[in-house]
């Protein structure tokens, strides 16, 4: 069996990777089943007592614990000091448990506005909070929607998901130091090991509501966030939320060997939020403009090799400088088998979902699974590269 390690981040480019912080573990049970187990371990702030369910663990006595909030707390052997298995369920927290957590963690000046689906703490105003909150409801039964009607299984979330709002960049970038590294430039993330997204407030209400020495309001907010020059950002948090409710209603399993270009261009493709309903999700599967365009910039020369490496090798999309040309191959390879090969990229998506987590896959099995489900490559790039030079 091989080491992995482990990689908070879901895929950005500038994202720093947090190998060095995170444990090593090798597979040898990734079932999401099992008692309540109740681990010792030791770092260098002492011993520490955690519970939860078995996540993964390898055969040197590493592990890998789902707490009852939805994160992850990764051990390694020489960390561990015991492990006993309780007779008693797993029970998740409840919103109501994990709201007070929030403010004892984030300390004064947040707050939390709870929804049937989501969690937010927030250092902002609650209007904000209460937008966002929408907005995010609104996705995820968009999300379960459309891929129900499109013949899957999806889940209930297991735990409320939690969503961390700064009141503004510069406490937010403070904040996330430690995950983002140098990369301030990031409005917002999902990370795979808290299973949490953070961001900060896009339209500055706090510092607005200040100055006016008054209360901004909902239609305030809606008309910022429906400014041109803030539309790429409130398409960057869907793109993130979007992550978040793949990976927590069954489409995706976290630290699964996943191939980017499905990973990514699936966000993407649920990236166009509509702002002007209060109830509808109208921009799934909508061309996106700005990506269509950067891939007919870069889809001269395409063929049936450019294909397999975005299918099979990682590294463009995690690189700053052919991040941009990937995620829109990404985006294009995704529009394109899910409104021409529908059946396959339904199956595809089923397989995908079963792989387990910290299990890599071996050389090879990525572009052999791509093509027992949507055919030889060479034949496939071709019709691709076709039909998206028609989309318009």
């Amino acid at each position: 069996m091989q080491k992995l390690a482990t990689d908070d981040s879901v895929s950005h480019p500038k994202r720093r990777l947090l190998g060095a912080a995170a444990a090593l573990l090798v597979l040898s049970s990734g079932v999401l089943a099992g008692p309540l187990v109740e681990v010792t371990y030791e770092r260098a702030s002492g011993e520490q007592t955690a519970r939860g369910e078995v996540f993964a663990e390898d055969q040197q006595g590493g592990v890998c614990l789902l707490q009852d909030d939805g994160a992850l707390l990764l051990l390694q052997s020489d960390e561990v000091v015991s492990r006993t298995d309780l007779d008693e369920p797993f029970t998740p927290a409840g919103a109501d448990e994990i709201e007070q957590r929030l403010r004892d963690e984030l300390g004064p000046g947040f707050d939390c506005y709870s929804t049937p689906h989501y969690v937010v703490a927030y250092s902002t105003s609650r209007e904000y909070a209460r937008w966002l909150s929408s907005l995010l409801e609104r996705l995820h039964k968009a999300f379960v929607s459309y891929w129900e009607k499109q013949g899957l299984e999806l889940t209930e979330p297991r735990f409320p998901l939690v969503v961390v709002v700064y009141a503004d960049a510069a406490s937010y970038q403070k904040a996330s130091a430690d995950e983002l590294g140098g990369a301030g430039g990031i409005i917002g993330y999902y990370s795979l090991t808290t299973n949490r997204v953070s961001m900060y407030d896009l339209t500055g209400v706090e510092k607005r509501r200040a100055a006016a020495g008054g209360r901004t309001s909902m239609r305030d907010i809606n008309r910022m966030v429906a400014r041109p020059a803030v539309a790429p950002l409130v398409a960057t948090i869907v793109h993130e939320a979007t992550h978040q409710v793949a990976f927590n209603t069954g489409v995706m399993q976290r630290f699964a060997d996943l191939s980017l270009w499905l990973v990514e261009g699936m966000a993407i493709y649920f990236e166009a939020p509509d702002l002007s309903s209060g109830r509808g999700w109208r921009g799934i599967g909508k061309v996106n403009y700005p990506r269509l365009q950067s891939f007919h910039r870069n889809a001269s020369g395409w063929n049936p090799e450019k294909m397999r490496r975005l299918v099979t090798d990682d590294r463009r999309m995690r690189d700053a400088g052919t991040a941009a040309a990937a995620y829109a191959e990404a985006w294009a390879l995704n529009y394109f088998l899910i409104k021409q090969r529908p059946d396959e990229y339904r199956s595809y998506l089923k397989q995908a979902a079963e792989l387990k987590p910290f299990d890599e896959l071996p050389e090879g099995v990525r572009i052999r699974t791509f093509e027992q489900h949507f055919g030889p490559v060479d034949d496939l790039s071709r019709d691709f590269y076709r039909g998206m030079l028609r989309v318009d």
